[in-house]
């Protein structure tokens, strides 16, 4: 069985009402996205198969999918608060008596 991460699902959704946009978001602005405008230029269910090919063949694993694609992962680091020194000479300080 075919597992689709909710990207994917969203893709297909929006591949058979704007085949091109589908492809582009999926594949960026390539070979694939111009292939995709001449099949829908050509006819609406030649661009929506195409679409739905594409999503299919680049699908994302559901169990590996993170919002970040490509390979970029984004990790808060939390900072300590600066520590800021003095560049005035600092009095030694005085004897208690």
């Amino acid at each position: 069985m075919v597992n689709f991460s909710g990207a994917d699902i969203f893709l297909f959704i929006i591949g058979f009402f704007l085949p091109p946009l589908a492809v582009g978001l999926k594949r960026g602005c390539g070979a694939d996205f111009l292939i995709s405008i001449g099949l829908t230029l050509l006819g609406h269910i030649p661009g929506i198969g195409y679409a739905w090919y594409i999503i299919y063949t680049h699908r994302d694993d559901p169990e590996t999918h993170t919002r970040h694609s490509n390979g970029r992962a984004y990790v808060a680091i939390p900072q300590q608060p600066p520590t800021y020194q003095s560049t005035a000479p600092v009095a030694p300080p005085h004897p208690v008596v």
